[in-house]
């Protein structure tokens, strides 16, 4: 199991990592200057372009900051076909995007779906394979590993145990547990936090930069609160966009090998968030390719979330910089 560290092991640019996660002004953009030279120089520069279907807005948990927890009565539930999923991710291999992301609640009726979506996928149209559908048991996760899937997302959100108790009613340990078994089974695998959730400190996001170093992720993901309806925590206000965009470029300097996304949350915190995420060290987009008709029901970050689309993927791009990644044939 992952030990928590209890205190900072490493300076970054002669800062402590709270003085850099609160850098704002001069040192906020050497932080971010920093960054960028570290990803050019591991040659992480061209941004991978990711294409989400979020399959099912059913789920098993009932963390207190999502609408399609558990008993949110409130909520129109849906669960895609495996007929549906392959149409769109046909549609995303057209397009040239190399990278199938599945999205859904915890929901064990997809892993019916999953059977027939990840071989097909795989064989008829090359794509990589990247799950994000919460805790399964190690056995689950070596099945849908057999079936030709790469990589999983599995946040821990805030590594403080209390505090995750508190707002997923179910212990850090199993979710850290689950971390584990993907690694061991040879997934890629992602993690990271949000910041701004209810109770949490500096010191807090701290432990949660270590706990995403020692994890070793391949992927490290640090993305804003924004508070849902239909929650215990729709009155909390938004994370801070300076915090998350500085956690972002501490991430860039301590993996600077690993994918880090630009979430669409940061485009609805602020227009320009997404290409601020790209000039703190990001290298990742994902477009959202759900039905507009289920898309209002995956309630992530709000009924009037951002949505992405592959044109504003590309005018973000071109902003910054930066180039897309072509996908090998």
């Amino acid at each position: 199991m992952y030990a928590l560290v209890a205190e900072p092991t490493e300076r970054i640019l002669g800062y402590s990592l709270g003085e850099l996660i609160d850098a704002e002004g001069e040192l906020q953009q050497e932080l971010f200057a920093q960054a960028r030279w570290v990803r050019q120089q591991y040659q992480m520069d061209q941004v991978h372009l990711r294409g989400v279907i979020e399959i099912s807005n059913f789920c098993q948990k009932n963390c207190n900051y999502c609408a399609m927890r558990a008993t949110n009565q409130k909520l129109d539930r849906y669960r895609l076909s495996a007929v549906e999923i392959l149409d769109i991710a046909a549609e995303i291999h057209r397009l040239g995007i190399g990278t199938l992301f599945l999205q859904a609640g915890q929901d064990p009726e997809c892993d019916a779906i999953l059977q027939e979506v990840i071989p097909t996928a795989k064989r008829q149209f090359g794509l990589h394979i990247l799950l994000c559908l919460g805790e399964y048991p190690r056995a689950t996760y070596e099945r849908w590993r057999g079936l030709g899937a790469d990589a999983y997302i599995l946040k821990f959100e805030t590594s403080e145990p209390a505090g995750y108790r508190q707002i997923a009613h179910t212990p850090l340990t199993r979710r850290l547990q689950c971390i584990r078994w993907l690694q061991e089974l040879g997934f890629q695998v992602g993690t990271g936090n949000i910041v701004g959730l209810p109770g949490q400190t500096l010191d807090t996001l701290v432990q949660d930069v270590l706990l995403t170093q020692e994890i070793q992720p391949d992927f490290a993901s640090s993305s804003p609160f924004i508070a849902n309806e239909n929650t215990p925590f729709s009155a909390q206000k938004a994370g801070s966009l300076k915090r998350t965009l500085n956690i972002m470029a501490i991430f860039r300097m301590l993996l600077p090998q690993a994918l880090i996304p630009t979430v669409s949350a940061l485009e609805k915190l602020e227009p320009g968030g997404q290409l601020a995420g790209l000039n703190a060290g990001a290298n990742v987009i994902t477009i959202n390719f759900t039905p507009p008709q289920c898309r209002q029901k995956y309630v992530i970050y709000s009924q009037r979330r951002f949505v992405v689309s592959l044109d504003h993927a590309k005018t973000i791009i071109h902003q910054a910089g930066m180039t897309v990644r072509p996908v090998a044939i």
